[in-house]
C-alpha cells in the first residue's frame, strides 16, 4: 500500500464524522439502489475507508461487511484521489485476488468515484460491482461522479449543526430519532437498552460553571466522552439529545456485561479533572430496556430522562454513610449493588404498572368500637414479581416516594381502590376506603380535581373514601399543602393523619389542620400492655384528639387486652392483627358475610 497524503488528517475528518459504525439508514440506501438500477448493475455500495478496513455504510444487492483495506478496490480510489474503472478485473494485473465476490461468482466490472470532504479529504467511494465484464462510457464516468458528490452532500448534511449538537459535535436528539428509526425499519422487535447519562447534578452546576468559566460546556462534554469510550470503545455511537444529558443504545444481546461496564463507567466519572481542576460529577444513569417499535423517539429519550431523574433521587436517598439495619459487610450505602437494586425495583415497578398482573391492593377493616360493625378499611399495596416473587412495600415504597413514579402508583392505587369499593356498594354495603397519599402527591396542584374525576368514573360519593397522610408529609411547603387539604375537604373527602404521635404533633399544628381522622401509630398502640408511660401518651392523645372534633383510630391492635384498653378510653375506631390481617376484597367479602346477620349476604360481581 503507497503512502496517503496526511493520511492522520483524513482519519481525524471520518471519525469527526460520526458514521462509522453507525446502523443502515435510508436516506444512503436510497442513493445505492438509485445507482444500481441508474447503471444497470446488480451490486452498489458506499464504503468508507478506516485505518485498516473498508466498512460499508450501505450495500445494495451485497451483505454488508467490513473488509481488510488492503483487499479492495476502493484502496485505490482513496489512495488515487480519483475515479477508478476497472473493465474486466479477471485480465488486469493488479488484482491477481478478486478482492469481492457474492452469490458464488466473482466480481469482474467495478468502478468507484471517491467522496471528497470540502477540504479535499477523500473518506471512502460510490462504487458499483457486476459479475461480468464491461465498458464504461465518460458520460458514466461522470454521472458516477455526480452521484458520488451528492452522498456527500448528504453526510455533510449529517453533520451540519441540525444533525449535531454544537458543544460536542456529537450527533443530537434529531440524528437519534432518525437512526432510531432506521434501525427499527431494519430489526423491528429487537431488544435494545438506552442509557441517558445526566451529568451533573443540577445543585453542583453552578460550582462547576465558576470553577470552569466559559469552558465548561466544552469541557464536560469531552470528559464524559472519553469515559464512555473508555469503557465501551470507540465504535459506541454517543448522542447529546440535551446540553448536560448524552445517551447510547446497547444491545444486551452483544454487550455481555454491560451493567459491570456501567458502573465502571459510572465510577471514571466520580472524580475527574480538567487542567488541574478536580470535579465531582455526580452523573445518574436511565436505563431503559425496550423492543425497537415500542416508543417514537423523544417518548423513549423522556422515559431515559425520567429514568436518570429518579436514579439521581435514589442516589441521593442511599447517600448517608451509616451502617443501617441489612447493610451487608464492605457494603456502604450508594454503593454499585444498591444503586442497581434501586434501580432494578424501580424499573420493574414500572413495568408492574404498565402490564396487568403483578400489583393488587389488600383491604384491612376497621372495627367501629361503639356498633361493632366495619364501615371502614385500608387499601394496602401488594407486589407479587414473576420471578422476585412478593416484594414488601416497605422496601419499594421509600424507593418510589423519590421519584416521580409515586403519582403514577398512586392513581394506580386510587383508581383499583375506588372501583372495588364500588362494587361493595353495588352489593349494598356502604364501605369507605382509606387511601394513604404521600408527600408528593401533596405537591400536584390538581390533586383534588383528579380524586374528584376518579369519583365520578367509578359514580362514588367523596364519603366513599378517606385520604391519609403522615405528618412529616404534611410539613413541606405548609401552607401550600394546607391549601391542597382544604380542596379535598371542602369535596366531602375526610382527611386522616396517619402514624400520629411519631411526627410534630402539637395543639396549634393540630387545630390548623384541615383533616378529619388521626390514626395513632402502633409503636405506641404495641406496648399499651406493658408501658405506662404509652398508656398515658395514648389517652392523652385520645382526649385530646376528641376535644379538637377528630375521629381516633388506633393502628396495631394485636391482642384483646390492648382492644379492651383503647375501646374502654374512648378510642373510635381500632385496626390490626387482633381485629382482622389484610385480605382480598373476595376474602374480605366473605368476612363481611360471616360477621353480619344470617341472612345477609355479600358477593361480588
Amino acid at each position: 500500500m503507497l503512502a496517503l497524503t496526511d493520511e492522520a488528517g483524513r482519519l481525524a475528518v471520518l471519525r469527526q464524522l460520526n458514521l462509522l459504525d453507525t446502523p443502515p439508514s435510508e436516506e444512503f440506501d436510497r442513493l445505492t439502489l438509485l445507482a444500481a438500477r441508474m447503471f444497470g448493475v446488480p451490486i452498489a455500495l458506499i464504503t468508507l475507508i478506516d485505518a485498516t478496513r473498508q466498512w460499508v455504510k450501505s450495500a445494495h444487492g451485497a451483505p454488508s461487511h467490513d473488509m481488510p483495506r488492503g483487499a479492495t478496490f476502493c484502496e485505490h480510489v482513496v489512495r488515487d484521489r480519483q475515479t477508478l474503472v476497472v473493465a474486466d478485473a479477471s485480465e488486469d494485473p493488479r488484482f491477481p485476488a478478486t478482492p469481492f465476490a457474492a452469490s458464488g461468482a466473482p466480481v469482474r466490472f467495478y468502478a468507484g468515484a471517491p467522496l471528497i470532504t470540502r477540504d479535499g479529504h477523500v473518506i471512502g467511494t460510490l462504487c458499483v460491482f457486476d459479475y461480468v465484464a464491461r465498458s464504461f462510457t465518460a458520460a458514466e464516468r461522470h454521472s458516477l461522479e455526480i452521484l458520488a458528490a451528492q452522498v456527500m452532500t448528504v453526510i455533510e448534511l449529517r453533520h451540519s449543526s441540525g444533525r449535531l449538537h454544537p458543544s460536542s459535535r456529537l450527533p443530537n436528539g434529531a440524528q437519534f430519532g432518525e437512526d432510531l428509526a432506521d434501525l427499527t425499519r431494519r430489526l423491528p422487535g429487537q431488544s435494545r437498552i438506552l442509557v441517558v447519562i445526566d451529568v451533573v447534578d443540577p445543585d453542583h452546576l453552578p460550582t462547576h460553571i465558576n470553577l470552569l468559566g466559559p469552558r465548561w460546556e466544552r469541557e464536560l462534554p469531552a470528559v464524559v466522552i472519553r469515559g464512555i469510550r473508555a469503557v465501551f470503545g470507540d465504535d459506541l455511537t454517543i448522542y447529546h439529545p440535551l446540553s448536560l444529558r448524552f445517551a447510547f443504545l446497547l444491545d444486551p444481546s452483544a454487550s455481555p456485561g454491560w451493567q459491570d461496564k456501567l458502573d465502571q463507567m459510572m465510577a471514571r466519572f466520580r472524580q475527574k479533572t480538567i487542567e488541574e481542576v478536580p470535579l465531582a460529577l455526580a452523573p445518574s444513569l436511565g436505563v431503559v430496556p425496550f423492543r425497537l417499535g415500542d416508543f417514537a423517539d423523544q417518548v423513549l429519550l423522556q422515559r431515559g430522562v425520567m429514568a436518570a431523574h429518579e436514579a439521581r433521587a435514589v442516589g441521593r436517598m442511599l447517600s448517608p454513610a451509616h451502617d443501617g439495619p441489612g447493610s451487608a459487610p464492605g457494603s456502604a450505602p450508594g454503593s454499585a449493588n444498591d444503586w442497581h437494586d434501586a434501580h432494578m425495583l424501580l424499573g420493574e415497578l414500572r413495568r408492574a404498572l404498565a402490564l396487568p398482573g403483578q400489583l393488587s391492593l389488600a383491604f384491612q377493616p376497621r372495627l367501629d368500637f361503639t356498633s361493632g360493625a366495619c364501615h371502614a378499611v385500608e387499601a394496602l399495596i401488594r407486589w407479587n414479581h414473576p420471578t422476585l416473587g412478593p416484594v414488601s412495600p416497605g422496601e419499594f415504597i421509600p424507593l418510589v416516594e423519590q421519584t416521580t413514579l409515586m403519582t403514577e402508583l398512586t392513581l394506580w392505587v386510587m383508581d383499583t381502590a375506588m372501583r372495588e369499593i364500588a362494587a361493595f356498594r353495588a352489593c349494598g354495603v356502604a364501605l369507605r376506603v382509606s387511601i394513604n397519599v404521600s408527600a408528593s402527591d401533596l405537591q400536584s396542584s390538581d390533586i383534588a380535581g383528579r380524586i374528584a374525576a376518579l369519583l365520578a368514573r367509578h359514580d362514588l360519593p367523596a364519603e366513599a373514601i378517606e385520604l391519609e397522610f403522615t405528618e412529616s408529609s404534611l410539613l413541606p411547603n405548609r401552607s401550600f399543602v394546607h391549601q391542597q387539604l382544604r380542596a379535598i375537604r371542602e369535596r366531602g373527602i375526610d382527611i386522616a393523619i396517619d402514624d400520629f404521635g411519631t411526627g410534630y404533633s402539637n395543639l396549634a399544628y393540630l387545630k390548623s389542620m384541615p383533616a378529619s381522622v388521626v390514626k395513632l401509630d402502633q409503636s405506641f398502640i404495641r406496648m399499651l400492655a406493658t408501658s405506662a408511660r404509652d398508656r398515658a401518651i395514648v389517652k392523652a392523645a385520645i382526649l385530646m384528639a376528641h376535644e379538637l372534633g377528630y375521629r381516633v383510630v388506633a393502628e396495631g391492635i394485636e391482642t384483646e387486652e390492648i382492644c379492651a384498653m383503647v375501646a374502654g378510653w374512648g378510642c373510635d375506631e381500632g385496626q390490626g392483627y387482633h381485629i382482622a390481617r389484610p385480605m382480598t376484597a373476595v376474602q374480605l367479602a366473605a368476612w363481611l358475610t360471616e360477621r353480619a346477620a344470617p341472612a345477609v349476604a355479600v358477593s361480588l360481581p
